[in-house]
């Protein structure tokens, strides 16, 4: 898909009104009027306006994992042959969130994480269905997190419980670091309780303890 496309265009438009407007507050002439395209062409190119949601979304968690993948490969690297430690993982998550959500010269948010505020509390079962559990980055975290587990211990672990957990709380993170900056305490305090968080959730599923 080219970037001066027209559903490159769509897509870039619907995300920029959705984040701002919400998902039920944008409409697809709005879309198309900013996208400059004719009114059909959600319809053609998309099938519907939450199909055309639904594609942005998965782009924008294809990216989002092809980030997580080299971040947690690098991790991996560092640990020269260790199991890296959850807060490393987490850490890596969070890291990989940030780059594409955070804009650290501008100081700002990218309208991705506006969009994702937006459709959790409007679609959260389009946000469920966008996310690919299997894609590689996601699967080589939740492996090197599961690896304290035994084999029948790891068939329990519920991969939306445990990415859930890690994005909605490096989400939250996203506007206090446009705020205030990467650094600040609220932020690095969010980064502990996610890596706690999922170190308890782990620990539970234990069987042998």
């Amino acid at each position: 898909m080219g970037l001066g496309s027209t559903p490159h265009r769509l897509l870039r438009a619907a995300e920029q009104l959705m984040a701002e407007n919400g998902i039920a507050g944008t409409s697809v002439r709005q879309i198309t009027d900013v996208a400059e395209a004719n009114i059909a062409s959600v319809n053609y190119y998309f099938g519907s306006k939450n199909a055309l949601l639904l594609e942005l979304l998965k782009d924008r968690f294809a990216r989002l994992d092809a980030e997580l993948l080299a971040r947690v490969s690098s991790v991996v690297d560092k640990a020269a042959g260790e199991i890296p430690s959850i807060a490393d993982l987490t850490d890596a998550y969070f890291d990989a969130l940030a780059h594409l959500g955070y804009n650290t010269e501008a100081g700002q948010l990218d309208p991705f994480i506006l969009l994702i505020q937006r459709v959790d509390s409007e679609q959260r079962d389009t946000l469920k269905q966008a996310q690919d559990f299997q894609a590689p980055g996601i699967t080589r975290l939740l492996t090197l997190l599961s690896a304290p587990l035994g084999e029948e211990d790891r068939k329990a672990v519920d991969a939306w419980v445990l990415v859930g957990l890690m994005f909605t709380a490096s989400v939250a993170a996203m506007p206090l670091m446009a705020r205030d900056g990467s650094g600040n305490k609220q932020v690095l305090a969010i980064r502990g309780y996610i890596a706690a968080g999922v170190a308890a959730y782990i620990q539970h599923l234990r069987s042998d303890i």
